[in-house]
Parts: structure tokens; C-alpha cells; sequence
């Protein structure tokens, strides 16, 4: 039984990979199941024991990446006493570059836009805990602060993640810290009102 499951694993794997190969060159639309079995080396009986078509092939690479990505922050990042961005950001990075070669596709042009709002809706809490002041906040403001937050760590890696011999985790996330979350006293004068 257990070489089975290895048997099948590896024809997923096989598949997927070919699949992910023709989807990095051309819209899912374009793709054929034919092409993907062809390319894996099975027949298209074979691709229709583990999936109902490309569709649901994409789903399930979406939602393992996913699920993984949600797992990670309900079960080591939320848990911990303290917020720790740098510790936490480092977690989330490392992830990302295990999976480069998924994520740079699904963040970048030619992404799903629903599994940009889907990681959104994952990494929340989490820029809820580390970033956004608990008190102070109307809802409406806090909203805005974590879509701020959200599309531009997300912009980031996105950007970061297209050169994998680039800057290392630990410079991306002191850059960040440095940057774009720096302390008040960096901060321009708040005080006074915008005037145009």
C-alpha cells in the first residue's frame, strides 16, 4: 500500500510539473489536457484519476500552496506571546522561496487575482497583530491600514521573489523595517493638515 502512495505521489508530481511548465508560457485557457499528459509522460486516463480537468489541477496546486502558507501562521506565527515582525516576515519568506516557482507565477502579471485575495485573507491576522495599532483605529481605518499593508508586502515579494539569487531574507525584511515601517521620529510632521 505504502508503494502506491508513493506511485501516486510522484504521477501528481510528474503531472503537475508539466502542467506548471506549460502555464508558465501561456494562459490556463490555452492548455490542454493532452498537452499536460503528453508532456508528463501518462495518458489522459491517467490525468482524470487525480483531477476533473486543468481547472481543478490549478485549484488544487492553489490550495495546497495555500494551505501550507495557512498552517504556518495558525500554527507556529499566531501562537507565539510576542509579535515579532522580523521572526515572523523570515517564516513567511523562506516559504515563499521554497515554493518560487508557484508563487512568482500566481503573485506576478499573469496571476489568479482570487488567490492574491485568498493569501490576503491568511496573512491578515497575522499584519493585524504585527502592524495595526490595537487601540486608536476606527474600523474603517483599520481596514485601510491592513489592505495598505497586505498589497504592498505582497507587491514585495512579488518583486523580491523574481531574482532567487537576489537579496538575501534578512536584508529584505531589515529594508522594510527601515523603510517602510519606520519610527515616528523618521516620520514627517503629522500634525499638520494636508493642504493642496
Amino acid at each position: 500500500m505504502k508503494k502506491q502512495s508513493q506511485v501516486t505521489e510522484l504521477t501528481k508530481a510528474k503531472i503537475r510539473e508539466a502542467f506548471w511548465q506549460l502555464y508558465e508560457q501561456k494562459p490556463i485557457d490555452k492548455i490542454s489536457i493532452k498537452e499536460i499528459t503528453d508532456a508528463a509522460g501518462y495518458n489522459r486516463g491517467t490525468f482524470y484519476l487525480y483531477y476533473k480537468d486543468v481547472y481543478d489541477l490549478f485549484s488544487q496546486i492553489e490550495e495546497e500552496l495555500l494551505g501550507m502558507i495557512r498552517t504556518l501562521i495558525d500554527e507556529k506565527l499566531l501562537q507565539g506571546d510576542e509579535p515579532d515582525f522580523k521572526r515572523h516576515m523570515g517564516f513567511i519568506l523562506q516559504l515563499t522561496r521554497a515554493y518560487e516557482p508557484y508563487v512568482s507565477v500566481l503573485l506576478g502579471d499573469r496571476g489568479d487575482p482570487a488567490f492574491n485575495r485568498k493569501l490576503k485573507a491568511i496573512i491578515a491576522p497575522l499584519v493585524e497583530s504585527l502592524l495595526i495599532p490595537a487601540d486608536g483605529c476606527t474600523d474603517e481605518e483599520r481596514a485601510l491600514l491592513r489592505e495598505f499593508y497586505l498589497s504592498g508586502l505582497l507587491a514585495a515579494v512579488s518583486q523580491w521573489i523574481t531574482n532567487p539569487e537576489g537579496m538575501p531574507i534578512d536584508h529584505l525584511i531589515q529594508l522594510i523595517l527601515d523603510t517602510v515601517l519606520p519610527s515616528k521620529d523618521k516620520i514627517a510632521d503629522t500634525s499638520r493638515p494636508f493642504t493642496p
